[in-house]
């Protein structure tokens, strides 16, 4: 148990953001991460170590949010997230940080999830690789086509 216990100390924030990142809902992202502790527990003797723990844990909270999709279909836009909470930011750059967020969630799997581990969640494209079974150059390539048709979309 102790083992566990060291793993929720290490990443239970990252599992907490990455699907906050997937979501924009406290709530569900409190019970995500808590599933994906309790799913550590029962596979732990089942981690061969092929990726790293965080990657791993990262791997199961993705798993169970898109199972909770399925038992919960959305009845919320993400976009309705309070975005009063987010700190450090002007009302001008609220309103474009909200214009690229849904740009991103606009975008198809597994495109959308690129972006938001790379952008928000701040992975390394092997990490995210290895989260969404992809390849490091897969991810990459992805990413920086999304950026570009971002990027241009913005400028013009």
């Amino acid at each position: 148990m102790k083992e566990i216990e060291k793993l929720y100390d290490l990443y239970s924030k990252d599992v907490y953001r990455f699907i906050y990142s997937l979501s924009f809902d406290e709530e569900i992202a409190k019970d995500i991460m808590q599933i994906t502790f309790l799913e550590c527990i029962k596979s732990i003797k089942n981690f061969k170590g092929n990726c790293s723990e965080k990657t791993w844990l990262l791997a199961i909270a993705k798993n169970q949010y898109y199972t909770y999709l399925k038992k919960h279909p959305k009845t919320q836009s993400i976009y309705e997230s309070n975005l009063e909470q987010v700190e450090d930011f002007n009302q001008n750059n609220l309103e474009e940080y909200n214009e690229v967020l849904k740009e991103i969630h606009s975008l198809k799997e597994p495109q959308r999830q690129i972006m938001i581990l790379r952008l928000i969640n701040d992975f390394t494209f092997k990490e995210i690789g290895e989260i969404l079974g992809k390849s490091e150059n897969y991810c990459r390539v992805n990413f920086f086509r999304e950026k570009k048709k971002l990027v241009k979309q913005f400028n013009d």
